[in-house]
Order: C-alpha cells, then sequence, then structure tokens
C-alpha cells in the first residue's frame, strides 16, 4: 500500500517538474498574437453582438486577440456603439478609414473571378495602410474580416 502511495506522489511530482519546466522553456518566447481588423459598412445591427462575442471568446479560450474596426463610410451608428462598448470595458481601436471605393465600383462591373481578386488588392491596400498608420503592427498576424462579405465571416474565431 505504501509502495502504491509513493508511486502515485511520484507520478504527481513529476507531472509538475515537467509544466514548471515547459513553462520555463517557452517564457522567453515572443507570442504572435491576432489582430482581426473589421471592415464595417453599414453594419451597426449585428455590431455590438459580434465584438461581444468575439471578446467572450477570446476570454474564454484565452487567446491574446485586438480588434480594430475600420469605419468604411458608414452612416449609421456603428463606430458610436463600438465607442460605448470600449468604455464598458472592451478594447476596440476604431479607424477612421474610407474603402476603396474605386475597387468597389471596379468590381461590380467585372466578372466573379475579377472581383475576388480586386478585392484581394484592395484588402491588401487597406491593410498595408494600416501597418502604415500603427494599428498593426509587424509582429502581429492581421486577419482582414469584410463584414459584407459572409465568406470573411468564417475567419471570425467564434
Amino acid at each position: 500500500m505504501v509502495g502504491i502511495l509513493l508511486v502515485v506522489v511520484g507520478c504527481y511530482a513529476l507531472v509538475a517538474a515537467l509544466v514548471h519546466l515547459t513553462y520555463w522553456l517557452k517564457r522567453d518566447r515572443v507570442r504572435v498574437s491576432k489582430h482581426y481588423v473589421l471592415v464595417a459598412h453599414n453594419q451597426h445591427m449585428r455590431m455590438e453582438w459580434l465584438v461581444r462575442s468575439f471578446y467572450a471568446f477570446s476570454r474564454r479560450v484565452g487567446t491574446d486577440a485586438k480588434l480594430t474596426l475600420v469605419d468604411a463610410g458608414s452612416m449609421e451608428q456603428t463606430a458610436e456603439i463600438v465607442d460605448r462598448l470600449e468604455q464598458g470595458g472592451g478594447s476596440v481601436f476604431v479607424h477612421e478609414g474610407k474603402a476603396e471605393k474605386d475597387v468597389d465600383s471596379g468590381a461590380e462591373q467585372s466578372n466573379d473571378r475579377k472581383r475576388s481578386h480586386t478585392e484581394d488588392a484592395g484588402h491588401s491596400r487597406l491593410l498595408w495602410r494600416l501597418k502604415m498608420d500603427g494599428v498593426v503592427t509587424s509582429s502581429e498576424h492581421a486577419i482582414l474580416v469584410d463584414l459584407q462579405n459572409p465568406e470573411d465571416l468564417s475567419k471570425m474565431p467564434f
């Protein structure tokens, strides 16, 4: 009986030592945080739900994630809703930017394959502009989510 008790205590001590060793080895590594950039076009009806769901998921999983909202000329209260949520304890950065209107109008006149190509070019220009403005840093993994495109919603973590 004493032998089994010593084996169990020894297993617990070994596991505790392995956990501490793993923590010690990973402590100096730079964690790459994810930075979600939401492009909002009159998305006031679901903006509060998106932001609250994002931070609830981030807290539950324990990941370091940032959220930036690019207000693409919305006429609605999208930015005001996010500002209210930010005052309530969230940390959302609102970037007053405008969408690439020439890309959007050119995409409407072309076929589907070219539309996705021009949208990708507009998205890369927007990410470049955000990096130049200092909103997104090079150490962060930036994920651009256009809220008008239903396929982009699959990029959200929840």
